[in-house]
């Protein structure tokens, strides 16, 4: 697995690793840090964990920001959800960027027609 989908799987795995590590159940917490790893296995035990996943895919933000030092336009996805038992005090956080100076950007009507032939010649854009 690579590129967005290798970082949002990553993300995901951190959260709910981050949500265990202060669950007022250590035994459940117990659970899915030595036996279990399986998603959907810990949403039959724990009712809560749902919502936690559906707070981790509200909190995804895509914004483009340019580094005035390397002078280049960057794509930048971040996942930030907000504490979320009493005693933890640090909020999640992951992020990722990507230069997106080079990328072939497409139409969506050229992108649905052409598919996978789109990404043939980076560097020429349409115009």
């Amino acid at each position: 697995m690579t590129g967005y989908q290798h970082h949002y799987t990553t993300a995901r795995q951190e959260l709910i690793d981050w949500y265990y590590k202060k669950h007022d159940d250590q035994t459940l917490a117990g659970f899915w840090f030595t036996n279990c790893g399986c998603i959907d296995t810990m949403m039959y035990h724990d009712d809560e964990l749902k919502f936690v996943l559906e707070a981790f895919d509200e909190a995804e933000q895509v914004k483009i920001i340019y580094d005035h030092t390397k002078m280049e336009h960057l794509l930048k996805i971040k996942w930030e959800v907000n504490p979320w038992w009493p005693k933890q005090v640090l909020h999640f956080y992951y992020c990722v960027l990507l230069p997106i100076d080079d990328v072939k950007f497409v139409h969506p009507y050229s992108y649905a027609t052409n598919g996978a032939r789109n990404r043939a010649n980076p560097g020429e854009e349409e115009e």
